[in-house]
């Protein structure tokens, strides 16, 4: 009878911590509720994603192209974290290799790719949106967040602003800035290229001028074109690199002199604040602006190679966003190719001015964004540390503070432990020797008592 109650009691007691565990279960699955422990919140959705979701005021249909490969389950997460966040989000997951007349319908190409859908608007996530590179060794990053929640903004855009890039004075090539291209399309701008003389004059479109390291003046008339634009509403975003003769330059200094900012002809050194320890390559100190303060909040600096500096005035409407420390200098005799790290009478003293916004305060409010290294926009370098982030924030507060997103990518990090030799005996003698025997004697201590009950 002894026996029967104590089987009667395990009995009751294992039916209730399954039915505990079930409960729970089925709890985590449908309450809302969630914590996130983990170290860099990865699990949880940003203040951003929020906001966007939050805002969709018709319904977004969402077309998940995966396998149950981990990139695919990863990406599947995030779209139900997305769901669980507003009902107006309706995810499918498709397989397209049983459904390819869908996969075809989207010109889906490669696994992975997301569709999101609003009425007869489209935006298409691809793979390489979704995955970078890692900062460990084999690892990877995924930023599927930034990109989904950059396409819902695209979505609920009413128009995507038009962004040219201006051609025929030496800019940087095209095939140079096919990162940055790709990433302004990404944002929701639809990006042409302007040859000023070939068109005799700025297309009605035009939302944004952009000039990309002129090594060459401008004519006069196309400078009066620019300046125009500028003063009846229009953006003008330039970077520039010091260019063999820039000193004899007549019309770009025009065109920024009415922007408040001028040029200082020079190639700028920073011993103190350099990438890598270049001091041909400063990183500038942010300024408090709203193209830079998230940066400097999560610590993203600008990698700026091969710089020259700005004096800017002091004036209203005209505000520095990045300048390099005090020991910096430009160097004004950069052209004998004699550069030193040790500065001459000439020489223009730090800190300098390397960025700058300039708002007009006339009724149509035109503005401008300069940078003093037209090679952040290139290549490599564009996607180092904050620089296509600081670019991306230029163009949207151009734009009149469009939403730009900028969410880390979550990256599953290995975490190293090094231990000495006699640490490693510690723990080899800790869980190898001693546990296990703690464990035996814990197991015939409990036998002996019963068998002498």
């Amino acid at each position: 009878m002894k026996f029967g109650w104590r089987s009667l009691n395990s009995g009751v007691l294992i039916a209730a911590l399954i039915g505990i565990f079930v409960l729970t279960v089925l709890a985590a699955d449908t309450l809302p509720w969630r914590w996130d422990w983990t170290e860099d919140a990865i699990h949880s959705l940003s203040e951003q994603t929020e906001q966007a979701l939050n805002g969709l005021d018709e319904e977004v249909q969402v077309y998940a192209f995966t396998d149950q490969s981990d990139a695919g389950k990863q990406v599947e997460r995030l779209l139900r974290a997305y769901q669980k966040e507003t009902d107006r989000l309706k995810v499918t997951m498709v397989d397209p290799v049983k459904k390819p007349s869908v996969a075809k319908k989207y010109g889906v190409t490669g696994m992975n790719t997301v569709i999101f859908v609003k009425g007869n608007k489209e935006e298409k996530v691809e793979p390489m949106d979704l995955f970078v590179p890692g900062t460990q060794g084999g690892s990877y990053g995924f930023k599927g967040e930034e990109a989904f929640t950059q396409a819902i903004l695209n979505l609920t855009a009413h128009e995507k602003p038009v962004v040219y890039i201006l051609q025929g004075h030496g800019e940087l090539p095209s095939d140079k800035l096919n990162g940055l291209r790709d990433s302004l399309e990404g944002e929701g701008n639809q990006v042409k290229e302007l040859n000023l003389a070939e068109e005799n004059g700025i297309p009605d479109d035009a939302d944004i001028l952009l000039m990309a390291g002129p090594t060459s003046d401008l004519p006069k008339k196309e400078a009066e074109m620019i300046q125009s634009f500028i003063k009846d509403g229009g953006k003008f975003f330039a970077a520039f690199e010091p260019a063999e003769g820039m000193e004899d330059w007549k019309q770009i200094p025009n065109v920024l002199k009415n922007l408040g900012v001028r040029l200082g002809n020079d190639v700028v050194i920073d011993p103190e604040r350099a990438y890598y320890g270049d001091p041909l390559t400063p990183i500038p100190e942010y300024n408090g602006h709203k193209i830079t303060s998230e940066l400097k909040e999560r610590n993203m600096v600008a990698v700026m190679p091969r710089a020259t500096s700005f004096k800017v005035k002091s004036e209203e409407g005209v505000q520095k966003l990045l300048e390099t420390s005090g020991p910096s200098f430009g160097e004004t005799d950069w052209e004998s190719g004699d550069l030193t790290t040790e500065p001459d009478k000439k020489d223009h003293k730090g800190p300098l001015t390397l960025g700058a916004a300039i708002q007009e305060e006339e009724k149509k409010h035109g503005r401008a964004v300069v940078f003093g290294s037209a090679a952040m926009l290139s290549g490599n370098t564009f996607q180092a540390q904050g620089n296509r982030d600081l670019i991306l924030n230029s163009i949207g507060w151009l734009n009149g503070d469009a939403k730009h997103v900028t969410i880390r990518p979550v990256e599953k990090k290995v975490k190293q432990v090094y231990v000495s030799a006699g640490e490693a005996r510690t723990i080899f003698f800790g869980t190898v020797v001693v546990l296990p025997l703690l464990f035996l004697i814990s197991g015939l201590t409990i036998w002996w008592r019963r068998s002498r009950a």
